[in-house]
């Protein structure tokens, strides 16, 4: 698939892993309504591509995302608070909901909406100059772009509280201290560490990956009961829409040698599972 880039935000597929970078270093990545719509709209792109099976969120320059651009907001009592980088409209969602791996690679300033989209993603890789930070408290507005819903389940309830209400930035030892990314790098090896784990998610047999995931972000609100039932669904629906993968992984693993996965070679009744 050819992906669409407009001024601001730029996208690369190269063997099945797109890389969306916001591009804006001179305000820090900072992004505006329009640009944050198009982030939202890649992410519905690349869970329908069957081309792209890992998805990475970066910025260009020494940062990653300082959130909503702010230049044209009234900041006034009189001009209300200052709306949510999605301007009301729920484009953390196609993010939340992309089935395929999700990766941060972090550098600089993560904050505000920024952080929100950092934490859309299953892993965060940061490199060591990182900082992160809500912000909102500091110009007296509330919890906005998910932060308040997706912080306290990566980092539980008390951190979370005490990060949106303090909104200091910290750095990137405390976020790998208390869970916020699940590594720091040197930032001279921040590339290599994600491509490499990219390339490893990409290799991987997609459709068993995406099912799993679901498994997993549906399970934190399902009994256990409900998760065996969603397993056992899962389970099928793999073996329905990619038998030659689950075949050829079997032969590879009696074989002693890498596998190498096609993704959907099934019957798509299941596709929307």
């Amino acid at each position: 698939m050819d992906y669409p880039s407009i001024d601001g935000v730029t996208t690369a597929l190269v063997d099945g892993v797109l890389t969306v970078t916001f591009a804006r270093p001179d305000r820090r990545n900072a992004l505006t309504p329009d640009q944050v719509d198009h982030v939202a709209q890649l992410a519905g792109l690349a869970e329908r591509d069957e081309e792209t099976r890992v998805v990475v969120l970066t910025g260009a320059g020494g940062d990653f995302c300082a959130g909503a651009d702010l230049r044209s907001v009234d900041l006034s009592a009189d001009g209300g608070q200052v709306p949510p980088i999605g301007m009301g409209r729920n484009v953390f969602l196609p993010l939340l909901e992309l089935s395929k791996p999700l990766l941060a690679k972090v550098n600089g300033v993560a904050a505000g909406g920024g952080l929100g989209f950092a934490l859309c993603c299953d892993i965060r890789v940061a490199a060591d100059t990182a900082r992160f930070a809500t912000a909102f408290s500091r110009i007296a507005i509330t919890a906005n772009d998910s932060v308040g819903w997706l912080l306290p389940r990566i980092v539980g309830v008390a951190k979370a509280l005490e990060l949106i209400w303090l909104g200091t930035p910290i750095d990137a030892a405390e976020a790998e201290r208390i869970g916020l990314v699940s590594y720091v790098v040197p930032a001279h090896d921040l590339d290599a560490r994600v491509d490499a784990m990219a390339r490893a998610f990409a290799d991987g047999p997609p459709v068993a990956l995406q099912l799993s995931k679901r498994l997993v972000r549906d399970g934190l609100n399902r009994s256990y009961r409900e998760h065996v039932l969603a397993q056992e669904y899962a389970s099928l629906a793999n073996r329905t829409l990619a038998p030659d993968d689950i075949a050829e992984g079997v032969a590879a693993f009696a074989e002693k040698r890498t596998p190498l996965f096609k993704g959907f070679t099934g019957t798509r009744r299941w596709r929307n599972y």
